[in-house]
């Protein structure tokens, strides 16, 4: 009874809060392959290694999101649809999980930090801070550039970073 509880609290609180995104979000460009490098994960994506999630523009508009990890030593896959509710950035959206335990559920997915040049790597930011993703095209991400989108997620958006944790990536899941 607790977890619902926790878990209706967070749903209303990252509903009534919001990041400022990125700007012009190139939308074809974001599609394809990104590594989790580091985050604060959700009770689901706890103890999963070798994570990456394969975008896909559908004709529609909407993004097939498909997240694939091991989990405990398992294949581990969740499939989630974005609709982009900022059309102007695309740096907004509503994600909603069609296969899954809670069908009426819908998450935030907000862009908030972007490398605009080459769209290498990305944040994901949730309301609140409860939650939190830094993914690369590639499953490492050197220091510098680590530490560079660390400072900006404290100084621009309030997260602590000792609650980002490093996701392990095998010599499977290297590019």
């Amino acid at each position: 009874m607790r977890l619902k509880y926790t878990f209706l609290i967070t749903l209303i609180f990252g509903l009534c809060y919001s990041f400022e995104t990125v700007k012009n979000l190139d939308i074809e460009r974001f599609m394809g392959k990104w590594y989790v490098i580091a985050a604060i994960p959700t009770f689901v994506e706890k103890n999963c290694e070798n994570a990456y999630d394969i975008y896909t523009l559908n004709k529609d508009g909407t993004v097939d999101i498909k997240y694939f990890a091991d989990k405990n030593g398992s294949p581990f896959t969740i499939s989630q649809k974005g609709t982009i509710i900022d059309t102007v950035n695309n740096s907004k959206w509503k994600i909603t999980f069609p296969d899954y335990w809670i069908p009426f559920f819908s998450s935030p997915y907000e862009v908030i930090v972007l490398d605009e040049i080459s769209y290498d790597y990305m944040v994901v930011g949730y309301p609140g801070n409860t939650y939190g993703w830094i993914m690369a095209r590639s499953a490492s991400m050197e220091a510098k550039i680590f530490e560079k989108i660390m400072t900006s997620l404290e100084d621009d958006f309030g997260y602590d970073r000792d609650n980002f944790k490093i996701i392990k990536h095998s010599s499977k899941t290297k590019n």
